[in-house]
């Protein structure tokens, strides 16, 4: 064999060896989803993507964060051709062995074919550093004397439905300029986008004895300048050995970091690697001004009614947003200012509907304004809202970032959606309690109550949140706020020792989703064991197939009831959404809804952090009761983000070990039932599994 070549269009370069990427910490056999053949239903194919820039594999369709086309309720992703490889057609006779490879650890999708007198492999990627690129590479072998054809399918340079392009090809280099067809509102304006590609070729020809790795790029932006340099860039690391390693060290980095490690179930194992790998594809590596949010079907998906079109929901804070705030806080702030981004909008949404402060729309994209298309949701789900505030609640009690508040309009936000409930509560006089009407809970069966549970209970919380942002930042809240919160309404059913869902709910009434059940996890709503409880077995027993995170938060809540094989039952109950080979979640088990529905994964994720973890946030310190998951050995989280600190957890049946990796900003005590420990660098400490708390010396 002659010596490998690097090659990019005209370009090439001999050198020693090929370059192979470091593996990260990963344990192959649980970071690797393999198949010698991909699923007839291509919906079920992997997501590749950075928080930018995204793609199924196989597709015909790049989506860009961000980049959104249609008016009002019709604004959606909007679709970009896939100027990348999408097969390779082997003009060969030789009997081919083939295999295909999400590696969770690199962050890549890999093919392989093998014969006896050659090999190749065809990797994609969308670059974790450089987050403009999309990368494809063919690494051919061949070993025989015959010259290999290799035919390359890709996606026509042409107009999608939803973006006029031209195109011009020069010096080795296509650059694609677009512009959507249709603003979303008057505000955003149309939107330009340009790709920047490697023009790919009919075929590559590869002479025997040679073997040579063949670059692809893509580079897409909304700026003309950085898609044109990241590009540019990206052929330069190519040349220097160091485009791939890069991308797979900066996702070892993420790995490194804040991961869940599970031994004992393969099973449990690999879909908490996956879970978490699709959620951060879909986030930036750190908050940016232009990450608009996260959507049900992920970034890669579609852009259809089925996958939500795209939009920014409640799942955000209530479903994605805990596990990755608990693991990597400096991409949850990102998800924190996607909020702030559109407050603007959310004001004057308030003012349109007669409100004061900031008032979120059910469903939003780019603007911030309404894009939801059936008008029932918009009008009565306002539950969003308080779901916003209580996710800024939860990333002030891991951070304090006070920098946020005051510099980067957070205290604004507070002050403004608690502003918004205010106005929105009405008085009842016989019983001098605030109350809420005509609104749709979480269970959106219910189109129109009263006296939401759940909508109630975040409302107080939102009116509670200024009181504590007024400690971290020495004022003084409005006063009314904690008046109202203090005699907020939250329907109590005394005889029975339950919370109704609404005004006039009547028991044995069937519901779509969680919902009450939610009271106690996230919420922590103040109530009795007992009153948990018939909570739980109430709404079990009339929910009949909600989506898979109603089964994630009742093991939750039976979890923390102490009811461990109930627990156990609704935990594995949440599995039956995931499809193999590559463990894309559908948003129901039959397959319908939303395809890799990334609010499945980040509510099985809470059912192992929140759940087995048994971690719990409070404005003072975090409370935790490890233990294993069903058929488990070992559970650790590695990388709890807390108060600038980093903080390693290990369970296994009979002890608890928890190490300090980072120092955190303040000292940090361990307090468990029995003992209290000073937590310090290099010095584990490791106790009997029991209820336990990390208190910060504030």
């Amino acid at each position: 064999m002659e010596p490998p070549v690097l090659s990019h269009g005209e370009r090439h370069l001999g050198i020693q060896n090929f370059p192979d990427a470091v593996s990260p910490f990963a344990i192959p056999d649980v970071t690797t989803l393999s198949t010698e053949s991909l699923p007839s239903d291509h919906r079920l194919l992997p997501s590749i993507g950075n928080g930018h820039v995204a793609v199924v594999v196989k597709g015909d369709t790049v989506f860009l964060n961000g980049l959104y086309n249609g008016h009002n309720i019709t604004s959606h992703r909007a679709k970009l051709p896939a100027v990348f490889i999408k097969d390779i057609d082997i003009k060969s006779t030789d009997h081919l062995k083939t295999n295909y490879t999400l590696d969770l650890a690199a962050g890549m999708f890999i093919e392989e074919f093998k014969s006896k007198t050659f090999s190749i492999e065809f990797k994609i990627f969308a670059h974790r550093a450089v987050k403009q690129l999309l990368v494809t590479t063919v690494t051919v072998k061949n070993m025989g004397a015959t010259t290999l054809n290799l035919g390359l399918t890709t996606s026509k340079i042409a107009d999608t439905e939803d973006v006029e392009i031209t195109s011009s090809t020069t010096d080795s280099i296509g650059v694609i300029r677009g512009r959507t067809k249709e603003s979303e509102y008057e505000v955003t304006g149309l939107q330009n986008v340009t790709m920047v590609h490697t023009p790919i070729p009919e075929e590559i020809v590869v002479l025997p004895f040679k073997q040579t790795t063949h670059l692809f790029l893509l580079s897409v932006d909304l700026n003309p300048t950085i898609a044109k340099d990241s590009f540019h860039k990206g052929i330069e690391m190519f040349f220097s050995q160091t485009l791939e390693s890069n991308h797979v060290n900066t996702w070892a980095d993420l790995w490194r970091n804040g991961r869940i490690d599970i031994t004992g179930n393969k099973t449990l194992a690999t879909l908490a690697y996956s879970s978490l790998y699709y959620i951060l594809s879909s986030l930036p590596l750190e908050e940016s001004h232009d990450f608009v949010g996260l959507s049900p079907g992920d970034l890669a998906h579609g852009s259809g009614f089925e996958d939500y079109m795209g939009h920014v929901f409640w799942d955000q804070e209530t479903w994605m947003y805990p596990p990755i705030l608990l693991l990597h806080s400096k991409i949850g702030k990102a998800i924190v200012k996607t909020r702030t981004r559109t407050m603007e909008a959310a004001k004057e949404t308030a003012r349109m509907r007669g409100y004061k402060g900031a008032m979120y729309p059910w469903e939003t994209a780019l603007s911030g304004f309404d894009v939801t298309e059936i008008p029932i949701y918009f009008l009565n789900e306002q539950h969003i809202t308080g779901d916003i505030s209580f996710g800024i609640r939860q990333y002030l009690y891991m951070t304090r970032d006070v920098q946020f508040l005051l510099q980067e309009s957070g205290k604004e936000l507070v002050t403004e959606i608690a502003e918004f409930w205010a106005s929105r509560v009405l008085l009842n006089p016989s019983t001098n309690m605030y109350e809420i009407h005509g609104v749709m809970p979480p269970d959106e069966w219910n189109k129109l109550v009263n006296n939401s549970a759940f909508t109630n209970a975040v409302a107080k919380w939102s009116l509670l949140l200024p009181e504590f942002v007024g400690k971290l930042t020495n004022t003084d809240p409005d006063p009314r706020y904690k008046e109202i919160a203090d005699r907020m309404y939250i329907p109590y059913d005394k005889q029975v020792d339950y919370h109704p869902e609404f005004d006039d709910y009547a028991i044995n009434t069937s519901v779509k989703q969680a919902d009450v059940v939610l009271l106690g996890y996230p919420l922590m709503v103040d109530m009795s064991e007992t009153t948990r409880k018939n909570d739980l077995h109430i709404y079990e027993a009339v929910t009949p197939s909600g989506p898979a995170m109603t089964w994630s938060m009742f093991s939750i809540g039976s979890l923390e009831i102490g009811d461990i094989t109930e627990a156990s039952t609704q935990f594995l109950r949440q599995l039956l959404n995931v499809a193999k080979p590559f463990n894309v979640w559908t948003e129901l088990s039959d397959g319908t809804g939303a395809v890799n529905f990334i609010t499945g994964m980040g509510g099985f994720l809470q059912s192992l952090l929140f759940g087995y973890g048994g971690f719990r946030l409070h404005p003072d310190r975090i409370d935790f009761h490890g233990r294993l998951p069903p058929s488990t050995t070992s559970f650790n989280i590695t990388g709890v983000d807390y108060l600038g600190g980093a903080i390693d957890f290990s369970f296994i049946t009979q002890t608890t070990t928890v190490s300090l990796i980072r120092r955190a900003r303040y000292p940090l005590q361990l307090r468990t039932k029995y003992q209290n420990f000073m937590l310090s660098l290099g010095n584990p400490i490791t106790f009997t599994n029991t209820e336990a708390s990390i208190v910060p010396d504030l």
